[in-house]
């Protein structure tokens, strides 16, 4: 079965009742989101967050009446999922391990500080493997995707032209079958600037990370990001949202929550540029506090 017709056939698991929304860019009030990936619900932090980007480990919360009588805020819970890179440990490996020859041919390359692989999303075994685990997401609540590592295999191709032939294309595709099988999913893409604006009409917002600074890992420590290099980027962001003008915008950085001071300034400099913000430490567990106030809102 090809992969279009895998995913349509999943696409029945996908309850009406859940709760999808592609925001239209509005002025006020505020967009507010957060990035977390503990695996402990942090209701303090999810408070008045439109997005929640989570690990989807993360035990969702219940939307209730308040003792006021008032009906909870909740935020849209998107889930967390890799489509460049498969973690040595995590759920797709271990779905893939469970195929006889399913891993075979699926790694391309090795991450060593993530303890993961480049992954070949040209390969239908991984493909599956990435529908299947959306479509568990989806049945336990959550209200969106968020993919990340599309720069490895977008890397490896331009490092490899041969072997890696075709990788580009294929990561596109699947995220339009994605779309065009979940029409009302909220669908965010880490980066994945050179094929952003292909994939901007399928998207529902895009994570600028690294945005102002990064976390060094030659270094260990956190860093500036250049400003030629985000300017570069800012002008593919700016097309993309060409393409799809209620494309939302969100800008991550990171910073030390003991310490923070390279991360001073970004928030303005990208709520100007019409960015949502938010800082975390490298791990993104701990939100960062600059001047008294959370960068992410």
């Amino acid at each position: 079965m090809g992969a279009l017709g895998g995913v349509l056939l999943l696409s029945s698991c996908f309850s009406p009742s859940v709760s999808v929304r592609k925001d239209s860019g509005g002025m006020a009030p505020p967009f507010r989101y957060a990035v977390y990936y503990g695996d402990r619900a942090s209701p303090a932090l999810m408070a008045g967050r439109n997005w929640a980007i989570v690990s989807d480990t993360y035990p969702l919360a219940k939307t209730g009446a308040s003792p006021g009588g008032e009906l909870e805020a909740s935020p849209l819970y998107i889930a967390y999922l890799s489509i460049g890179e498969v973690d040595s440990d995590g759920p797709i490996a271990r779905a893939l391990a469970r195929i006889p020859g399913g891993e075979s041919g699926v790694f391309l390359a090795e991450n060593v500080f993530w303890h993961s692989h480049v992954a070949d999303i040209r390969k239908e075994v991984f493909r599956k493997a990435l529908y299947d685990r959306i479509a568990r997401d989806l049945r336990k609540g959550f209200s969106g995707v968020f993919l990340d590592t599309l720069d490895s295999p977008l890397d490896y191709e331009e490092r490899n032209p041969v072997k890696g032939s075709g990788l580009r294309r294929a990561l596109v595709s699947f995220v339009e079958t994605l779309h065009a099988s979940y029409p009302g999913l909220v669908i965010v893409a880490n980066r994945g600037f050179p094929v952003l604006q292909e994939l901007a009409p399928s998207l529902s917002g895009v994570l600028f990370e690294d945005f102002c600074t990064r976390y060094s890992e030659t270094k260990k420590t956190y860093v500036r990001v250049s400003e030629q290099e985000r300017s570069d980027f800012l002008k593919t962001v700016d097309r993309a949202r060409a393409a799809n003008p209620a494309l939302r915008l969100l800008a991550l950085d990171y910073d030390d929550p003991d310490r923070p001071a390279v991360s001073r300034g970004c928030g303005k400099m990208a709520r100007l540029r019409g960015f949502s913000h938010y800082v975390s430490d490298w791990r993104l567990l701990r939100p960062v506090v600059v001047h008294g106030r959370k960068e992410g809102g």
